[in-house]
């Protein structure tokens, strides 16, 4: 009898491969993370660090999203509705609900975002990053991407000013705003 192939379902977090650019929502132009993933068939995690001003436009997509905030914090707002997450912290984001993240402290974020299909990135080049634990006797995994949602930026402001009050003033008109 001939011996298995050893499978691809072990990767070390310390090997991933760092990327760092914006995100294909990200809200303005000086908005980055560094991120690394990973993905199997039906599931996909990220490891995410995200600086002070992080802010995404509104998007969906078409996977469920849990978020588990390991340092920092961060504003998740879905459909309009604020939840202020902390270390610790756990967020649901229902598929296809429109959502947008903004961290409005001084302090960078570190998150690890779970998501079901696999969401691995919106171009080639983030895609080409992600780890694959898929061994070669499984189907080929599929994954989704965001979306962005035209919504008056003007509303997102208010959405935001709502939640979080005068805090969210230190960031400049053109950071908050899903322009």
């Amino acid at each position: 009898m001939q011996k298995a192939k050893r499978q691809n379902y072990h990767a070390r977090k310390a090997d991933l491969p760092v990327r760092t650019a914006a995100p294909s929502a990200a809200a303005h132009k000086g908005v980055v993370m560094s991120t690394q993933r990973v993905h199997g068939v039906d599931n996909s995690i990220m490891f995410a660090e995200r600086g002070p001003g992080y802010h995404t436009k509104p998007h969906r997509h078409e996977c469920e999203q849990i978020n588990y905030i390991v340092e920092g914090e961060m504003w998740f707002f879905v459909e309009g509705q604020g939840y202020h997450c902390k270390k610790g912290d756990l967020m649901r984001i229902p598929r296809n609900r429109v959502h947008w993240a903004f961290n409005c402290s001084d302090q960078h974020t570190v998150i690890i975002e779970s998501h079901s299909p696999c969401l691995i990135g919106n171009n080639a080049e983030a895609r080409k990053t992600a780890v694959s634990l898929v061994g070669d006797d499984e189907e080929e995994f599929k994954f989704v991407v965001n979306v962005v949602v035209d919504l008056d930026p003007n509303w997102v402001a208010q959405c935001e000013h709502e939640a979080i009050g005068d805090a969210v003033l230190k960031w400049p008109a053109a950071e908050r705003k899903a322009s």
